[in-house]
């Protein structure tokens, strides 16, 4: 199975500088649910490995990775940095996923 995810370099960038990550740093994109009673879903980074089965982005020296299980969820996605949402600027789209 393969995945198409599209990560801009001022993503990268901005989690190196802001976040102190390094080139050559492996971090995991997932999804998870929220608390009991929300129904909602968030998206996340964590610093992780690689696992043989993960799909592998490297963009401007950092490594980032999904699990297959996550797939779904990122594949026709575009990860942005956007200032207005703080220094980190995570901001996720996916047109295949907003009911169009």
């Amino acid at each position: 199975m393969s995945i198409t995810l599209a990560i801009e370099p001022a993503f990268s960038i901005a989690y190196q500088r802001y976040a102190g990550f390094v080139p050559g740093d492996t971090l995991r994109l997932y999804v998870r649910t929220s608390g009991p009673g929300t129904g909602g879903m968030f998206y996340a980074i964590e610093k992780d490995e690689a696992l043989t089965d993960d799909a592998v982005f490297e963009v401007e020296g950092l490594r980032f990775v999904i699990r297959p299980t996550d797939f779904w969820y990122f594949d026709g996605g575009q990860l942005s940095y956007n200032p207005l949402y703080g220094e980190y600027g995570f901001h996720f789209t996916n047109p295949r996923l907003d009911g169009n």
